[in-house]
């Protein structure tokens, strides 16, 4: 039987092991009630099974203790964290035996050989975790904490995936495939807010897989026969596939108003992708008869086809519960019936990443480090280190209240532009490059903070203070910043949340990040909407 974890506010978990309860008490009753005239055979074998379940319950403890120390690792922060929750995971699987009818995801043999032979890959069934195993693991934590905070009240799977979605459009800025020097893996994409259209679609499957849904990419037909190019990510539910365009921003418009279309109504209804033209010189890319055969590729990150994994989800439950599992096999079956399905493969992404991340070269490990360097803090005597750091991931987990949240860090990782200047002046002449990088180190992480503060008074329903972090405090403060695409997109849907539809409109049409058409399409349909409704007032005067 599962042990099922519970936890009790911030107090230490409890074990309620279901069998191991029982049977524990069933011996327990057993040496009890023995008497000098019982049979001593039958009491050593009670004996020895209650060491047995004894031991049982003991090593259960250290799967409690992991997630323990999993749940509480972003709000106190150690060193030694991950390696706790590892060793006791590895102290919980030492007396496990694989499970007789395991055997990897017969999808797994759709990638390419050299992606097969992935050390990560290769590791699937071994029950030992590896320290790597840590960032993942917490790196589920932050996206199941995140997919219930954005799901909400929502219930109905298109409506949590439109929920999931926004909030990804929301928090991760997009970069042109170009600009980014360094591929991320999806955790990274997360702490740093910035990423392409795929590596959007990447953490949009990711958080919606933590909600119980399965999104995948949809790959159109390669040219003169080549690898399946890929496209947008789709929600699978009752076997239809619903779309979504993470470089537009916005789901790809179904029939009748509803918010979002299967791939069914757009071979159906092919002008539902014309409502994503821009304009007649800048028509959207992909036509109905691209679509009429596609590939659906399912993400399946190596530490999802893990055994290992599979073994501790199986033993949460309730608040406890992570997804860290997937069975893509799952997925193809309930795509079967698709006719314009052409085949279900796992998307190679993950492991691309994981194997170009093996070979880095030293220009891109300092551009790696350069990125790395606003969580850092090199300036401890203006504010203590990892300050932005603990700020981010506690942004992650949706703790921004009290002394310890994501916006009182985020203030502190806000020097004043004076003290910024008065430490540069104040430096030695000897030390004056130094003085000099540690300033635009500060001045940099202060832009993120500031920027990031504003999606928290967003998500809080603070519009106000929203305007004033996007507005003054970035766009303002820092044009033509790093975040300017990210401001003036959240600007603009906050101005929509107060209805003020022409600040708004304004926002979108100035845009020139790669979501520019996007923008320009939300512009219009607000426009639209602005329209519809004066005629209903006019109609109304009359009368």
């Amino acid at each position: 039987m599962p042990t099922l974890l519970s936890r009790r506010g911030h107090g230490a978990p409890r074990c309620v092991g279901g069998a191991a309860v029982i049977a524990l008490a069933v011996s327990a009753l057993v040496v009890a009630g023995a008497s000098g005239c019982q049979d001593t055979n039958r009491t050593s074998r009670a004996q020895q099974f209650g060491t047995h379940e004894s031991r049982e319950k003991m090593n259960e403890q250290n799967l409690v203790y992991a997630i323990s120390v999993l749940r509480e690792i972003d709000e106190s922060p150690s060193p030694d964290s991950l390696s706790t929750v590892i060793d006791r995971l590895n102290q919980w699987t030492h007396s496990k035996e694989p499970a007789a009818d395991w055997k990897p995801d017969p999808l797994l043999e759709s990638l390419p050989e050299g992606l097969r032979d992935l050390p990560a890959a290769r590791g699937l069934a071994e029950l030992r975790f590896p320290q790597s195993d840590g960032v993942e693991l917490q790196q589920a934590v932050w996206l199941g904490g995140i997919a219930r905070r954005a799901s909400g009240e929502n219930n109905a799977p298109v409506a949590k995936a439109l929920a999931l979605f926004d909030w990804v459009v929301r928090n991760i800025q997009i970069e042109a495939d170009a600009a980014i020097e360094v591929p991320h893996f999806a955790r990274e994409v997360l702490v740093f807010g910035r990423g392409t259209a795929t590596e959007r679609a990447w953490l949009f499957a990711l958080l919606a897989r933590q909600e119980g849904l399965d999104v995948v990419m949809l790959a159109l037909p390669g040219k003169d026969g080549g690898e399946p190019r890929p496209w947008l990510p789709a929600m699978v539910s009752d076997g239809e596939l619903y779309l979504f365009d993470p470089r537009l921003g916005l789901p790809v418009p179904g029939p009748d108003g509803r918010p979002v279309a299967t791939l069914r109504e757009v071979l159906a209804d092919p002008g539902l992708l014309r409502k994503l033209d821009a304009d007649e010189r800048r028509p959207y890319p992909v036509k109905a008869d691209d679509l009429a055969k596609i590939a659906v590729l399912v993400e399946a990150s190596p530490i999802y086809l893990a055994q290992r994994m599979h073994m501790v989800e199986s033993q949460l439950s309730g608040r406890e519960s992570l997804v860290l599992s997937v069975r893509p096999t799952a997925v193809a079956e309930r795509l079967a019936s698709h006719a314009n399905v052409e085949r279900v493969e796992l998307w190679p992404l993950p492991y691309e990443r994981l194997a170009g991340r093996a070979k880095l070269d030293r220009a891109t490990r300092e551009k790696q480090a350069r990125e790395l360097a606003p969580f850092l803090q090199l300036a401890p005597f203006l504010q203590p280190p990892t300050i932005l750091w603990q700020g981010r991931v506690l942004h992650i987990l949706g703790n921004f209240d009290g002394p310890k949240s994501a916006s009182a860090f985020y203030q502190q990782a806000r020097p004043a532009d004076a003290d910024i200047q008065q430490m540069k002046d104040r430096a030695h002449p000897q030390r004056r490059a130094l003085a000099d990088a540690m300033a635009e180190l500060l001045a940099t992480a202060k832009q993120d903070a500031s920027y990031w503060l504003g999606l928290v008074a967003f998500e809080r329903g603070n519009y106000d203070a929203a305007i004033d972090y996007f507005k003054t405090r970035t766009l303002e403060a820092t044009p033509g910043g790093p975040w300017t695409a990210g401001a003036r997109y959240n600007l603009g849907r906050t101005y929509e949340a107060l209805g003020r539809a022409d600040e708004a409109i304004q926002l979108y049409q100035a845009d020139r990040s790669p979501q520019r058409t996007g923008n320009m399409l939300r512009a219009q349909r607000l426009e639209e909407a602005a329209k519809g409704q004066k005629a209903d007032e006019a109609k109304a005067a009359e009368k």
